[in-house]
């Protein structure tokens, strides 16, 4: 290299024409160059520098002359290294930042080339602004970070596959779902796994066969074998992923387990045909009514008395059959049980038809709710009582009334004597006690109940006070198992005091006491575990205050789990780290993105600074609403110290 710089120097020395010729032609080249181009002595002062390197620094010509490379390179640069790397590499090409006129930074490509001209060492610098490319890497680092959390926290199981059916990679929530670990998935080829069945293997490869011809295949519901041997109705969606050329890439199997809903539809149509059964052959009257009280389905019983067919009731209103006064007063009972969400139990109405028939019929309307427990409608019930009313008219109305509460309360209820003896009772009684009437008329009330709880019964149950509500207590069925119940005593006395006999009311609690248990049980689990594992476990709400710490944690601040509790990373943080956390914690509530092993300097209550490896995931309500964030925090100060190392 250094003979041929001397053959051109002395050959424009010996030529004046021909040096002016290479002169020119080398300012033509350096000012054409797509990039800042600098000529600089050894010790790094700009001896010649074009346009664009002008443009993209902000200096004028004759400031660039003025210049030096070290004043155009960030101030931490270590020129001598820098220097010394040229010189071992004879060039050197590195990203680095670059200084402009204003004291900005601008991300840049650098290459340097190192000769001798007149023998002399100089240095040819070129210089490209890769702002843009940043930005882009940028944009690329944070689409494939979406990606991983799409492809992780997907309720969905998620196959890629090459073209041949081999498995590439799964998510975690089909691991999950079929019950392999993911170590067994990757490298295998999925027609060789006996994961698809007779009937999803034909699926599976009409989605390869529609999405090579079509560029797109329909949704099917197949089923899938689980390594338990279990087999789960799934629906199936598939898509190529395609590059940027258009050119197809790797295949995607999407599984989503539907296993719930089959079984939820398939009981729906059967508790439908139950329905349909019983409304077709109960000889009540049966309607169901929308919110401006429209029926939308009548029993044939309902029909039959109004002299239409089924399906001609169907839109229409009580205006459309009753005479204006009745059906106003129906119209208003139906306002009146969608705006309270109060029953009308059996009532007994008068009904006066069109064709001016006359009916009694004891009446009983509730209201009709959906999903989200919002009232949408009325349903009726009424039955034909003409005979008996017309007998005893004021007597049954009463019975009816007696009866209704009676037998059609949610509770069991038992009625005692004066001396304590059984009188009467509902089927609840039976049914709780599994006693008969054999067993149970006349029968001693204290022997239902343990002896124990009998004394403990006694003593809360005081005949002045005259009730006593909700005693929790147990009772003994025939076959002798105890079981938990609340009881409700009412005393009965007479105008002068004396006591004529009891109401008893008991509900049985037996499934709220093992969810009570059950709820502890998990509680205490929770606790357990929480306060067994090293790393910082955290929960926080929406407002990013702890509602859940454990000891790990308090630990680490000197303080106890509960002192941390309704307080927020400020009360323990430096201003900036807190800040910080603060931010985090509001991105994933708000785009329900997870951090994921994210590295962060955190000052502890002793003041010593420590890595510490951070993930941060939403936590959900049961409408899946982002209600706050689970933090799980582990040092790792000593490891980033290995690496270092």
């Amino acid at each position: 290299m250094d003979l041929k710089c001397e053959e051109k120097q002395v050959t424009r020395e010996k030529n004046p024409v021909v040096s002016q010729n290479i002169d020119e032609r080398y300012h033509t080249l350096f000012e054409q160059v797509n990039a800042a181009a600098f000529l600089t002595s050894f010790e790094g002062q700009i001896l010649e520098a074009n346009q664009k390197s002008c443009d993209l620094l902000g200096y004028s010509w004759e400031e660039m002359l003025r210049l030096s490379l070290r004043d155009i390179l960030p101030k931490e640069t270590d020129w001598v290294q820098f220097i010394d790397e040229i010189c071992a590499r004879g060039g050197l090409h590195i990203e680095a930042e670059s200084v402009k006129k204003d004291g900005g930074y601008i991300s840049v490509e650098i290459r340097i080339s190192l000769f001798r001209m007149n023998k002399k060492p100089v240095m040819f610098v070129l210089i490209w602004d890769i702002t843009d490319r940043r930005k882009q890497e940028k944009r690329l680092r944070e689409s494939e970070k979406k990606y991983h959390g799409l492809f992780e926290y997907t309720t969905d199981g998620i196959f890629v596959l090459d073209a041949r059916g081999d498995i590439l990679d799964v998510n975690t929530k089909l691991c999950d779902m079929l019950d392999v670990n993911k170590d067994i998935f990757v490298g295998r080829n999925l027609f060789n796994m006996d994961l698809l069945t007779a009937k999803s293997l034909p699926i599976v490869i009409a989605q390869f066969e529609q999405l090579l011809s079509e560029k797109n295949a329909k949704r099917y519901t197949t089923e899938m074998r689980t390594k338990q041997n279990k087999i789960l109705d799934v629906e199936i969606s598939s898509f190529f992923l395609v590059r940027k050329d258009n050119e197809l890439d790797n295949f995607v199997l999407i599984l989503r387990d539907i296993t719930s809903r089959t079984e939820y539809e398939v009981r729906r149509q059967k508790e439908h045909d139950l329905l349909k059964t019983l409304m077709d052959n109960v000889p009540d009257s049966v309607y169901f009514k929308d919110e401006k009280n429209r029926f939308i389905l009548v029993n044939k019983a309902k029909a039959v008395h109004c002299n239409k067919k089924s399906d001609e009731m169907i839109g229409k209103n009580d205006f459309d059959f009753m005479p204006e006064e009745q059906a106003k007063k129906s119209f208003e009972d139906d306002t009146r049980i969608m705006l309270s969400g109060q029953s009308l139990i059996n009532t007994v109405e008068k009904l006066i038809y069109k064709d001016g028939s006359e009916k009694w019929t004891s009446v009983t309307k509730i209201p009709r709710y959906n999903t989200e427990g919002e009232i949408i409608g009325t349903m009726g019930i009424s039955r034909d009582i003409t005979i008996q009313e017309k007998a005893r008219e004021e007597l049954k109305q009463s019975e009816e009334r007696y009866r209704a509460v009676f037998e059609n309360s949610s509770f069991a209820i038992i009625l005692t004597d004066e001396s304590g003896k059984i009188i009467s009772w509902n089927k609840l009684v039976e049914e709780l006690l599994s006693m008969d009437r054999n067993e149970l008329e006349r029968r001693a009330v204290e022997s239902l109940y343990p002896a124990d709880e009998w004394e403990k019964i006694h003593a809360e149950y005081v005949h002045d006070k005259g009730i006593k509500r909700r005693i929790e207590t147990k009772v003994i069925r025939k076959d002798r198992r105890v079981v938990d119940v609340d009881l409700s005593i009412n005393v009965l006395k007479s105008i002068d005091g004396k006591i004529l006999g009891s109401t008893e009311i008991i509900s049985d609690i037996t499934k709220r006491k093992k969810a009570e248990e059950e709820s502890k049980r998990q509680h205490e689990l929770l606790n357990g575990l929480m306060d067994s594992i090293p790393d910082s476990i955290y929960f926080k709400d929406d407002k990013n205050q702890f509602i859940l710490v454990n000891k790990a944690k308090a630990n680490r601040w000197k303080v106890q789990p509960s002192d941390m509790l309704g307080k927020n990373d400020f009360d323990f943080l430096p201003v900036e780290q807190a800040q910080h956390a603060f931010d985090d914690d509001n991105m994933v509530l708000r785009t329900g993105n997870a951090i994921v092993d994210k590295i962060e300097i955190i000052t502890g209550s002793d003041g010593v600074e420590r890595f510490f490896s951070v993930t941060k995931v939403p936590r959900y309500d049961l409408e899946g609403h982002i209600i706050g964030t689970i933090g799980i925090s582990r040092d790792v100060t000593e490891w980033k110290k290995t690496m270092k190392e």
